[in-house]
């Protein structure tokens, strides 16, 4: 059964092996990936991430939602999305987005978090929802924050990321601060 989330403007669904080439498209993208902290530096390790993906989506205790964005309609790829739950602390779950280039500055990211926020609060009832980005990805932590996701702190240089030491901004959301803000 295929998994689905509907926005305002988007469907946010499984990934299939016909996103192979899309996927590819955001791995080979400079100004895309600069700030992503996922390691996509060849076919190889495209393929094995989409591998990944489907089988994550075919496991009856799923714990990790990697999801393809999609325009209504059209059926066009804009991106990636994903909720992943902790398995060491399966009450917390991570959250992120990686678009392509004609699909940012649209709102689109704050759209998908209010659905990503939605979808583990309400239907996974989680107790902690959070997102992480490059202290230098100023776009990322502005969706975040305008998310409602708190400020937790920053994790610094603690990985080399492809040309420079990262540091990691931290948000976090809890149940109670996502039920008082709806």
């Amino acid at each position: 059964m295929v998994f689905s989330l509907a926005t305002e403007r988007l469907l946010l669904d499984d990934l299939t092996l016909e996103d192979l080439a899309s996927i590819q498209r955001i791995a080979r993208d400079r100004n895309i990936m600069k700030y992503v902290l996922i390691w996509l530096e060849n076919d190889e390790q495209v393929a094995a991430f989409l591998r990944h993906a489907i089988d994550a989506s075919q496991r009856e205790d799923r714990m990790d939602y990697q999801l393809a964005v999609r325009i209504p309609g059209t059926g066009a790829f804009a991106g990636l999305v994903f909720i992943e739950i902790d398995p060491d602390q399966i009450s917390t779950a991570e959250v992120g987005c990686v678009l392509l280039p004609e699909y940012w500055k649209n709102g689109y990211a704050s759209e998908i978090l209010r659905a990503l926020l939605a979808f583990g609060f309400d239907k996974l009832s989680l107790h902690r929802v959070y997102g992480k980005c490059d202290e230098l990805n100023v776009a990322s932590a502005h969706v975040l924050e305008k998310g409602g996701l708190a400020y937790e702190g920053t994790l610094r240089e603690h990985v080399w990321l492809r040309d420079h030491w990262r540091s990691t901004r931290y948000y976090g959301m809890l149940a109670g601060e996502y039920t008082a803000g709806r």
